[in-house]
């Protein structure tokens, strides 16, 4: 589905991230990737047992210069890109808790600056590697209901979202696609550092229409990003598809602190 296609994916960080899992099934599928990362030697010792391991990339959202140099790179190396895939999400600690006053505004910036506005800036300066197709495609989480634990990161999430969907609109007519995939419950390293996450997930796991499975999570996610990404989705921009087992519909479900 993704042969010869060229995808940009940001955000793998271990063999437990939702991005390892992403890069996996599009490497299956024939995509010739490149990996951006703030944490090099982090990155590339997770992919470095793959069969093919792909490049990896220096590449801090914050910083103008090092977006514009990564974009000079893609366009020298392959002239052209078909996809992005944003799955980058910090904030401090006090930001995630459940007193989310307890975060100052610097640290409820630099979160948003990282796991939000950062698919802004990707997406201005990439898109136009991207001719008259493309697909974006972001990583986010339940933003119909609060999970208090989750402090801040519920915001951003929420801004993830509604920037995917205005992106959609701004780059339909160039022939770029914009979604998100609003996923469950993944049992990965950084969900661990969350308060009350193996609580969350095992409620996933009780009440989910469908069969869902917080430790293999990763792999219904990657599935669908790859469908996102390639042809058979051209027609399917400024949606939040919930790759969930059916949980963002189940009634009278609260997520308790």
């Amino acid at each position: 589905m993704l042969t010869g296609k060229k995808i940009l994916i940001t955000g793998v960080r271990n063999k437990r991230s939702a991005a390892y899992w992403i890069l996996n099934k599009v490497l299956d599928q024939g995509a010739d990737v490149v990996l951006t990362t703030p944490d090099l030697e982090r990155t590339q010792k997770a992919v470095q047992r793959l069969p093919e391991s792909p490049p990896v990339w220096y590449l801090d959202v914050t910083e103008k210069d090092s977006i514009e140099e990564t974009k000079d790179k893609l366009a020298d190396r392959w002239g052209n890109l078909d996809g992005l895939v944003h799955s980058i999400a910090y904030a401090d600690r006090d930001c995630i808790n459940s007193d989310f006053f307890k975060a100052d505004r610097e640290e409820i910036l630099q979160g948003f600056d990282i796991s939000s506005f950062s698919l802004f800036t990707l997406a201005r300066e990439f898109s136009p590697l991207m001719g008259d197709s493309g697909s974006i495609v972001s990583l986010s989480f339940e933003t119909d209901k609060v999970w208090p634990p989750y402090g801040w990161m519920n915001f951003f999430k929420v801004a993830l979202e509604y920037l995917s969907k205005m992106l959609a609109v701004r780059l339909g007519e160039q022939g770029v696609r914009s979604n998100v995939i609003s996923a469950g419950t993944m049992k990965t390293l950084s969900a661990r550092g969350i308060p009350g996450f193996s609580e969350m997930a095992t409620e996933y796991e009780k009440a989910a229409p469908l069969d869902w499975d917080s430790s293999e999570s990763q792999k219904f996610v990657a599935d669908a990003c790859a469908w996102l990404l390639s042809d058979a989705a051209e027609m399917v921009s400024g949606e939040v598809i919930h790759v969930d087992g059916g949980m963002n519909v189940r009634s009278g479900f609260v997520i308790q602190d």
